[in-house]
């Protein structure tokens, strides 16, 4: 077979993965509620979102059908770049499904990383598979259960853990604290890195990198450009410094996707000290109120 031949049919398998798109814009696909969340999934175009609350502003993931890799939301590009901190890695435990884009990434581009999810809310998993094409393919698992309680009951150690299970209005105080740092810390290898996503320009954030900082010996942040996103990389022993990212990033051909590595990385820095941020704990955490707290 020529190879312009098997090109074309890898890029149709591709495609035929995702629902075909709707040609309405707005159009609201499923409105409901779960134990957890009220959950529209709405399409605007080829752009399909999943929305947590009745603030249409609060998209939890979006999926753009004709460019199925390209990352909606600047945090999760961030994500990806942050993975350069730890990029042998060979094993990833995500907290978070949303409609499954992160795990679309990583079958497509990162198949050789055993990759387990674990999602809260089996409404969020129904939806994904119905609407977003999500599948748990070989070298996948898919936990339901709270995120702490997985990882206080199971014994594996990863090389990295990511934390997605928060909002902009939102997030489970129970995975801020101290103690579950703690725990995080205690099932990554030698080495490994956490990555959580988090919020500017509010009190909660300065919180977030006193607490990570009383666990773990580096704390560097990726900072959005365009958007009030952040990310949290904390490690014992990094393998690059913010420094040398850009170099780790052409390492790898400066894509994963279609996200851009080398522009990520110009994100990321080593954040200031604040002495006045309060270290969330199990038994101090405000998390909810320092979220609504302007700086």
């Amino acid at each position: 077979m020529k190879t312009g031949a098997a090109l074309g049919i890898i890029l149709f398998s591709c495609l035929s993965l995702f629902p075909a798109q709707v040609a309405a814009d707005n159009q609201t696909l499923y409105e409901g509620d779960s134990i957890y969340h009220h959950i529209t999934v709405n399409q605007n175009r080829t752009e399909r979102c999943m929305i947590f609350g009745r603030q249409r502003d609060l998209r939890q993931t979006c999926i753009d059908f004709a460019r199925p890799d390209h990352s909606v939301f600047e945090y999760t590009a961030m994500m990806f770049a942050a993975f350069l901190f730890r990029p042998d890695a060979k094993s990833v435990c995500l907290i978070g499904l949303g409609g499954g884009y992160v795990p679309g990434v990583f079958r497509r581009h990162l198949p050789s990383v055993r990759l387990q999810i674990v999602e809260v809310d089996p409404l969020v998993e129904k939806l994904a598979r119905q609407y977003f094409a999500f599948s748990v393919p070989p070298g996948q698992t898919l936990a339901i259960d709270d995120g702490r309680q997985f990882l206080k009951k199971s014994r594996e150690r990863y090389d990295q853990i990511w934390l997605d299970a928060f909002n902009s209005d939102y997030i489970p105080a129970h995975m801020t604290t101290k103690e579950f740092l703690s725990l995080v810390k205690a099932r990554l290898t030698e080495g490994g890195i956490v990555i959580q996503n988090l919020f500017l320009g509010n009190r909660l954030y300065d919180a977030q990198l006193a607490t990570f900082r009383t666990v773990f010996a580096k704390v560097f942040v990726f900072e959005g450009q365009q958007s009030a996103s952040a990310i949290i990389v904390a490690t014992e022993n990094p393998a690059v410094e913010p420094a040398g990212l850009r170099k780790q990033a052409l390492a790898w051909g400066g894509r994963i996707g279609g996200i851009d590595l080398i522009a990520e990385t110009a994100k990321c820095k080593v954040p200031p000290l604040s002495s006045k941020a309060p270290v969330l704990t199990d038994d101090f955490n405000p998390a909810n109120l320092l979220l609504m707290q302007k700086k």
